[in-house]
């Protein structure tokens, strides 16, 4: 005896394609160009962030000297690392002091409270862009005389502040209040000053030659330069100190 079995129809799959697209190589070739974009995009903004970020970040809060690229990155022309000279100084036109001598190439500062420790200063600086040493501003006096010392240093934004780095080493010089004091070495003697005065003036106002004491008190005192705020080039922020040993 025969029995009749029912036949099933069974429907083949198939895949839903838009028009112009006739297989499935053509529907992941159209996927691949629509995410190649946004792929592309996103590594050129790690690439970014890795070289103008990442990399001058780490270089500048691990170095004491910068690299020319790191200063170049986005993050260095933001915090203030850039060629920059004190052209305002070069309009006092002054002259090496006739009654110092034996004045080293070098003397020394100290500024405990901002972790400021033997700093260079140049006493002949070849130009007024004191990158690897503060600047002795020429025709100022020296420490073993009566008058004024003027030193001028560079500053970046606070947040990479680093002593040893001649570009960022007088960030935090605006943390210095009244009555604060640092120590100048020179010809292996010390001299220790206290902060009097502090101001901040249009570069076009700064005189380096002019002191902040009447001369006729004979004293000696130290002014102490940079840009204000830090990592701008808007104002000059003068602290103003005395000898009182």
């Amino acid at each position: 005896m025969s029995y009749f079995r029912p036949y099933r129809y069974v429907k083949k799959r198939s895949f839903s394609v838009r028009p112009g697209i006739t297989s499935l190589a053509g529907v992941n070739k159209k996927f691949a160009l629509a995410n190649a974009g946004p792929i592309l995009l996103s590594g050129l903004g790690a690439f970014f962030l890795l070289t103008q970020v990442a990399i001058p970040l780490v270089s500048f809060k691990t170095q004491d000297e910068t690299s020319k690229t790191a200063e170049a990155s986005v993050l260095g022309l933001a915090s203030g690392f850039r060629e920059f000279e004190f052209e305002e100084l070069q309009s006092a036109g002054g002259t090496s002091s006739a009654s110092s001598v034996n004045v080293p190439k070098f003397y020394y500062l100290s500024i405990p409270k901002l972790k400021i420790d033997h700093a260079l200063i140049d006493t002949s600086p070849e130009n007024l862009s004191p990158d690897e040493a503060l600047g002795h501003y020429v025709g100022s006096n020296f420490p073993d005389e009566p008058g004024n010392t003027f030193i001028y240093g560079h500053s970046v934004l606070p947040a990479f502040y680093n002593p040893k780095n001649y570009k960022t080493i007088f960030s935090t010089l605006h943390l210095l209040e009244i009555g604060d004091e640092f120590t100048i070495e020179y010809n292996n003697k010390k001299y220790t000053y206290k902060v009097e005065s502090k101001e901040i003036l249009k570069p076009d106002k700064v005189d380096p030659l002019k002191g902040f004491k009447p001369a006729y008190l004979n004293e000696s005192t130290i002014t102490l330069m940079t840009c204000s705020p830090p990592g701008t080039r808007i104002n000059r922020l003068l602290v103003n100190a005395v000898l009182v040993n």
